[in-house]
């Protein structure tokens, strides 16, 4: 159960993660620069990350999971 568990997350967060680094390379392609604000703007802090590298850490951490899911011994 929980190998299926963690290779369905594994997968999911690898999905979600090649979808936004494919989106935001679609639109940089078409000149829109994509990214994230995680500062504060009403202090003026603009720490802006590009969305491919948002996408590239969700992708890790998937890929972390399946990793994880070599771990646990098959149920069947």
């Amino acid at each position: 159960m929980m190998r299926t568990t963690l290779f369905w997350i594994g997968a999911v967060l690898c999905g979600i993660g090649a979808a936004v680094m494919v989106t935001s390379a679609a639109l940089n392609y078409f000149g829109v620069a994509t990214s994230y604000n995680f500062g504060n703007p009403e202090k003026y802090e603009f720490i802006l990350v590009p969305l491919w590298q948002i996408g590239l850490a969700v992708a890790a951490i998937g890929g972390a999971f399946l990793l994880l899911r070599r771990r646990f011994k098959s149920s069947g």
